[in-house]
C-alpha cells in the first residue's frame, strides 16, 4: 500500500512538471514569434526608408542638407523632477504649532490645483525647409 501511494505521488509530480514544461515551451514559442514579427517590421521599415531615399535623390530634393532633429518624446526639451514641497517656515514662538504666536493669522484655505491639459501624441510638425528660388533657363 505504501509503495502504491509513493508511485501515485511520483506520477502526480511528473505530470505537474510536464505541464509546467509545456507552458514554458508555449511561452518561448510566443516570444520567438514576437521577435520574428518585430524583425520583419524592422526589415520592411528599412526597405521603405531606402526606397524613400532613392526617390528623393531621384527628384533632386535637398533632404541630406537639412538638419535632422528628432522630437522629444515628452514634447519638452527637459523635464523637471518634482520633489516634496519645502515646509513654509514662518516665525513662530513655539515649535510644532504653526500660527500660534500673537498676531498671527490662522492658515488660509488652499486653492485647488490647476489640472494640465494632456496633448495628443500625434501632433508633430515636420521640419520643412523654405522653398529656394529656381533659376530661369531660357531667353
Amino acid at each position: 500500500m505504501l509503495l502504491n501511494n509513493k508511485e501515485l505521488i511520483y506520477k502526480q509530480l511528473v505530470e505537474k512538471l510536464y505541464d509546467k514544461c509545456q507552458r514554458i515551451q508555449a511561452e518561448n514559442e510566443r516570444c520567438v514569434m514576437r521577435v520574428n514579427g518585430i524583425k520583419k517590421i524592422v526589415r520592411r521599415r528599412n526597405h521603405d526608408v531606402e526606397l524613400l531615399k532613392r526617390r528623393l535623390d531621384k527628384h533632386g530634393d535637398n533632404w541630406r542638407s537639412v538638419p535632422m532633429v528628432a522630437p522629444h518624446p515628452k514634447g519638452k526639451t527637459e523635464q523637471k523632477r518634482r520633489g516634496p514641497k519645502p515646509k513654509n517656515k514662518q516665525g513662530t514662538d513655539e515649535p510644532g504649532t504653526p500660527g500660534s504666536g500673537p498676531g498671527s493669522n490662522p492658515p488660509a484655505a488652499r486653492k485647488p490645483r490647476k489640472q494640465k491639459a494632456k496633448q495628443p501624441l500625434g501632433n508633430f510638425q515636420p521640419i520643412i525647409p523654405p522653398p529656394q528660388p529656381q533659376p530661369h533657363i531660357g531667353t
